[in-house]
C-alpha cells in the first residue's frame, strides 16, 4: 500500500516558492495582528480560527518550507472558506453597523392567569468607524477588514506554491506502470526498435567453421 507521504514531493520547495517567503512572513504578521485585535474585540470564535490559521502557516513555513508540499492545497481551501464567511458580514456592514436591543416594557396578567409581556426592539445604525463608540468597537471594525485580507493573501500564496510544486514534481512510477505510454499498452516505436536491436545482439550466431545452410544446399544440388 502507498502512503500519502510517498505521493508528495519531499525536500525544499522550488526557488519560485522560496522567493515568496517574505510574503508568507507578512501573512503571518497580519494573522498575528488580527488574532490580537479579535481578542481585544471579544470575538473569541474568530480569534480561535485566526490562531489556527496562524499556527498552520508557521508549520508550513518553518525549516525552510519543508512541509509546504504537504499542506499548501489544504491551506488554500481553509483560507478560501474563511474568506467567504468573513467577507459576507463585511459587505453588509460597510455602510454602517447595526445593533439591536430588546427591552421589556410592560407585563400584564389576564383574569385567566395568562401573562403578557410587551417588548420594545431598538435598532441603531452607527458608522463603521466611530470614535464615540470606544476602542473595542473600532478594533472590531478593523478586524473585520483585516481578516478577509489575510485569507485572500493566504489563498493566493498557497495556490501559487501548490502549482509551482506540482509543476516541478517528477512523474510518479513512469517506468514501472508505463504511464508515459499511449493507450493500448504499446511501447513507443523508438523503444520497440531498441528492444529489437537488443534481442538481435543477444541471439546466438553460428561458429566460423560451420558452413551456412544455403551453401550446403547449393553443393548437394550440383552433385
Amino acid at each position: 500500500m502507498l502512503s500519502p507521504e510517498m505521493l508528495m514531493p519531499t525536500g525544499p520547495p522550488p526557488q519560485a516558492v522560496l522567493d515568496q517567503r517574505w510574503l508568507w512572513s507578512l501573512l503571518m504578521l497580519l494573522l498575528g495582528l488580527t488574532f490580537v485585535m479579535r481578542l481585544i474585540g471579544l470575538d473569541i470564535a474568530g480569534a480561535l480560527l485566526t490562531g489556527l490559521m496562524l499556527c498552520f502557516g508557521i508549520i508550513m513555513t518553518r525549516d525552510g518550507m519543508q512541509e509546504m508540499a504537504k499542506y499548501a492545497l489544504v491551506y488554500a481551501v481553509l483560507c478560501g472558506l474563511n474568506f467567504f464567511f468573513d467577507i459576507l458580514p463585511l459587505i453588509t456592514e460597510l455602510g454602517g453597523r447595526i445593533t439591536r436591543t430588546t427591552e421589556p416594557v410592560t407585563a400584564t396578567s389576564s383574569s385567566h392567569g395568562v401573562q403578557q409581556t410587551t417588548y420594545t426592539m431598538t435598532t441603531k445604525t452607527t458608522p463603521f468607524f466611530d470614535a464615540t463608540q470606544g476602542i473595542v468597537y473600532n478594533v472590531q471594525s478593523l478586524a473585520m477588514i483585516m481578516s478577509p485580507l489575510c485569507m485572500a493573501l493566504g489563498v493566493y500564496l498557497s495556490i501559487s506554491a501548490n502549482n509551482e510544486i506540482q509543476r516541478h514534481a517528477p512523474p510518479l512510477f513512469e517506468e514501472e506502470f508505463g504511464w508515459n505510454r499511449p493507450l493500448g499498452g504499446q511501447a513507443p516505436a523508438a523503444e520497440q526498435g531498441q528492444r529489437l536491436g537488443t534481442a538481435d545482439a543477444a541471439a546466438p550466431r553460428p561458429q566460423g567453421g560451420a558452413p551456412a545452410s544455403g551453401s550446403s544446399a547449393g553443393g548437394s544440388s550440383q552433385s
